[in-house]
């Protein structure tokens, strides 16, 4: 069983499009360290206007646009992880961590818990840079796991770090089931389930298949699967919301939530004020409990 390295690009970019997202009049997600761990070239251009207008002129057409979505995934999986917190997990794993900044955002639910980030040695080396650089702390419960993905499960690689595996946990998998193979995420929901305790909370989204995407959105869906094939990390798979439902029941998980990421605008606009950009209907997101 394996996953792929999460690539700094595709961790810089996601981290960017967070930041960029920040400015607009309502943001979904607050990620006020965003900008300084997504690398110095975007880093840069999120600083200098006019680097800023450059980057954007090179990247709109097939990232910018989708940074509310990975905005509104990203608030989705907190908010399950926050829930699954407050009612007693001990324990919160971020599978592909990239350039996630929970740990430094949320020191209240920090208190309860232990963090453990996973992630190629590669990206975990740079990360581990820039939270030094940034003058960023590392507290004693924020455990950084390296690990090749592609080599070792999930499991494997927590067994040397002080993650327990009887004690409640959560854990979130995002931006990572797109870059797999269902044969690989079989195996990754498998081993959890068949390893952690039974009400263990998985966040995760993923590409929705064609059908299933919104029209209307059908261009953008397709300059995004070209412009990160071009960068060398192209999309695997794509999922209906009923066949993510029946892998996830396949590999011992009940399905609590599973929805496209454009969904949800209108819970989140009578909560934040309304969102002031469309959310694209290319992800879709679930929350999933150890049966």
């Amino acid at each position: 069983m394996s996953l792929p390295s999460h690539g700094v690009s595709t961790a810089d970019l996601a981290a960017a499009c967070r930041a960029w997202h920040l400015r607009t009049p309502a943001p979904l997600f607050e990620d006020h360290y965003a900008a300084k761990l997504c690398g110095p070239v975007l880093g840069l251009a999120l600083r200098v206007r006019p680097f800023e207008r450059l980057l954007a002129r090179a990247v709109s057409a097939k990232i910018l646009p989708v940074a509310t979505s990975i905005a509104a995934r990203a608030r989705f999986a907190e908010e399950a992880i926050e829930e699954a917190i407050l009612r007693g997990a001990e324990q919160y794993v971020i599978l592909g961590s990239g350039m996630d900044s929970f740990a430094f955002r949320r020191p209240d639910l920090m208190k309860r818990i232990q963090v453990f980030e996973v992630d190629h040695p590669v990206t975990q080396r740079c990360k581990v840079r820039r939270l030094r650089r940034a003058g960023l702390p590392i507290g004693s419960n924020h455990h950084f796991v390296a690990a090749d993905l592609s080599r070792v499960s999930p499991v494997e690689a927590l067994q040397d770090s002080p993650f327990s595996r009887t004690r409640p946990t959560c854990i979130s998998l995002l931006g990572v089931a797109y870059y797999i193979e269902v044969d690989t995420l079989r195996a990754t929901l498998q081993s959890l389930s068949g390893t952690l305790p039974a009400g263990t909370r998985l966040a995760l989204d993923w590409l929705l298949d064609r059908a299933s995407c919104d029209q209307a959105h059908a261009d953008m869906r397709r300059n995004l699967l070209s412009f990160v094939a071009r960068r060398g990390e192209p999309m695997r798979a794509q999922y209906s919301l009923s066949e993510m439902r029946a892998v996830a029941a396949e590999c011992g998980f009940r399905t609590s939530a599973a929805l496209p990421v454009s969904a949800l605008g209108e819970s989140y606009d009578g909560r934040k004020g309304k969102t002031p950009l469309e959310i694209p209907g290319l992800f879709g997101v679930a929350v999933l409990e150890v049966e």
